[in-house]
């Protein structure tokens, strides 16, 4: 029975080896840093909840094999000093393999401290300048930037109306300042007046002397780079003061959404709102598919699985999760495999995202991914889509890139 003995053993020790491997299983970390409370945070927290659970849709899954996946979101309240020192901290221990960004301002301030630690970043902004110059090698927005989307905008009014006179209603931030630039030179070039740029934060509960203000400059269309918060209160207030019949109101990507439905009720009717990411009603869709099971897994509800922004989150994750899983598959996985293989997603490279509306492409000169956007508008509780996908004719003569 000596032989029995033996092979048992073996048997054990083999078992042993098996388990010390499974240990030493290798790890892709990723970071992002947001507003999960402050300022923004009506997007922020879902964006992070979205991050979370494409996460645990990867272990799930098992999207990369051999890897085991550690993401670790953190609130920065929308401080920028906390954004850079959440960075600062995991590039210390190199504790993660690519960043997953959030606010335009910091994002700003990270970005030459990106270059530097040569970390691949996916941002949750979509801040034309972030990739400007150098400082912007290291930095991928996932879909048009919100110049882009704003421009797509203005190009909509011009179509509708050549007389069209425009107020702008931005965030209080870089997010809001920024991409405002490039909607007023477009909107000059077509050749509509714009009459007045104002900041509407989260705190603004009454817009009537801004909205009486705009009457009474003859305003057509208020264009609004901003979250849905801010929004709904303009748009409840314009309905209050019977101008929702007098005044077309239009937003970027955060401005909209299921969020803002949800919020604005019956005011949101007729708002024109511009995204590049599916929504979560166009259940056949693949990547809507792929919501439903992450909003299991993460235990969520209706209402946080259906926001865009918990589909943003999903988006960028998957980018760099991506990027990991053909680094995987030609050798190892850290921040310089993850850059290479984001820089090779393009011709039979390019990556068919499940949450974007057209593939997602970079090389080095060009660092958005899906660049389609659609344009929606609001009509009784849901998003009906007016066109089928468009990249912007304006947007490339007002911004050259790069």
């Amino acid at each position: 029975g000596g032989s029995m003995k033996k092979s048992l053993l073996f048997g054990a020790v083999a078992v042993l080896g098996l388990i010390s491997s499974a240990g030493a299983q290798k790890v892709l970390n990723l970071g992002w840093s947001g507003a999960i409370t402050g300022p923004t945070s009506d997007a922020g927290s879902k964006y992070a909840l979205g991050v979370a659970d494409y996460c645990k849709y990867t272990a799930d899954k098992n999207l990369i094999p051999g890897y085991e996946i550690k993401c670790e979101t953190r609130d920065d309240n929308y401080d920028n000093s906390k954004t850079q020192r959440n960075l600062e901290d995991w590039a210390q221990g190199d504790k993660i393999d690519g960043y997953l960004g959030y606010s335009t301002g910091g994002s700003l301030q990270i970005r030459s401290l990106l270059r530097e630690l040569q970390m691949p970043a996916v941002m949750g902004t979509y801040h034309v300048g972030l990739l400007d110059g150098p400082d912007g090698d290291y930095i991928f927005l996932p879909i048009s930037s919100y110049s882009e989307q704003l421009v797509s905008l203005v190009e909509y009014v011009a179509n509708e109306n050549k007389n069209a006179k425009i107020a702008f209603i931005v965030n209080p931030s870089p997010f809001g300042r920024l991409p405002a630039f490039d909607a007023k030179r477009a909107a000059e070039k077509l050749g509509l007046t714009v009459v007045a740029t104002d900041e509407v934060g989260a705190n603004n509960l009454d817009n009537t002397a801004l909205l009486k203000r705009y009457e009474s400059l003859g305003v057509t269309h208020i264009l609004h780079q901003n979250t849905y918060g801010p929004v709904s209160n303009i748009l409840k207030d314009a309905k209050r003061l019977g101008l929702d019949k007098k005044i077309e109101q239009l937003g970027a990507h955060y401005a909209g959404g299921d969020d803002l439905i949800n919020l604005a009720g019956a005011a949101a009717e007729n708002f024109l709102w511009t995204t590049g990411y599916y929504l979560y009603d166009e259940a056949s869709q693949n990547g809507m598919q792929i919501i439903r099971s992450m909003a299991t897994l993460g235990k969520r509800s209706e209402a946080e699985a259906s926001s865009v922004h918990y589909t943003a989150g999903a988006a960028a994750a998957s980018i760099m999760v991506e990027a990991a899983r053909r680094a995987a598959a030609k050798g190892d996985v850290n921040k310089t495999s993850i850059y290479q293989q984001l820089l090779g997603m393009n011709k039979a490279g390019a990556y068919a995202c499940p949450f974007t509306l057209a593939k997602v492409t970079y090389d080095k000169d060009d660092h958005t991914g899906s660049q389609n956007l659609r344009i929606f508008k609001a009509k009784k509780g849901k998003w009906l889509v007016l066109n089928a996908g468009v990249i912007s004719k304006t947007f490339k003569a007002i911004h050259p890139g790069r």
